[in-house]
């Protein structure tokens, strides 16, 4: 009886090990950011989805997310160092002034509804909605570092507004990006 809960640990620990890969191998590498410590950022692209990252002489990276499906709505992440935020482990740790300051650069130019979500991680996320659904930013920080994540309409599809579905998807993609350190 022994033999047979031993073999079965066992394999249910295998069995964990290969799940905890098989998610890590979905990941693909976006691009290195590198300001203040290289790191390489890594996501689990949508289903269709392919990405085309750019390095920003900052240090920063811009990063296009597109559909296969010309009738999918597009993305884009940019991941930028603020020394303004610095000291700032994430968005969670602002003070209100700052959270207002935040939420003042995007209510500044358009009509926008600005709302709040967790990652699965408990990481805060502002949620910026256009008033018509045309386009969602997504905005986050993580050591100091920005997260902007904009999803806009197909532009061959029409203007159609964004479903809520969409929307959760963008929380999803931001919530699970991994950051690896680079050894220099």
């Amino acid at each position: 009886m022994k033999k047979i809960t031993a073999m079965m640990l066992c394999l249910i620990l295998a069995l964990s090990c290969a799940a905890g890969l098989a998610e890590t191998a979905e990941k693909v590498n976006m691009g290195t950011v590198n300001v203040n410590g290289a790191f390489e950022a890594k996501c689990i692209l949508p289903e269709g989805y392919t990405i085309k990252s750019i390095p920003e002489e900052n240090g920063g990276l811009v990063s296009l997310i597109e559909s296969e499906d010309p009738a999918k709505p597009l993305m884009m992440l940019s991941i930028m160092f603020d020394e303004l935020f610095a000291d700032v482990k994430s968005l969670n740790d602002v003070d209100a002034e700052t959270l207002a300051y935040i939420e003042s650069t995007f209510t500044s130019e358009d009509d926008v509804t600005i709302s709040y979500t967790e990652t699965k991680y408990g990481t805060k996320l502002m949620v910026v909605k256009e008033i018509n659904d045309l386009f969602v930013d997504v905005y986050t920080i993580y050591q100091g570092y920005c997260f902007e994540f904009v999803m806009i309409p197909s532009l061959e599809g029409g203007a159609e507004a964004l479903s809520d579905a969409q929307i959760q998807l963008m929380v999803e993609f931001i919530g699970n990006l991994d950051f690896d350190p680079i050894e220099q």
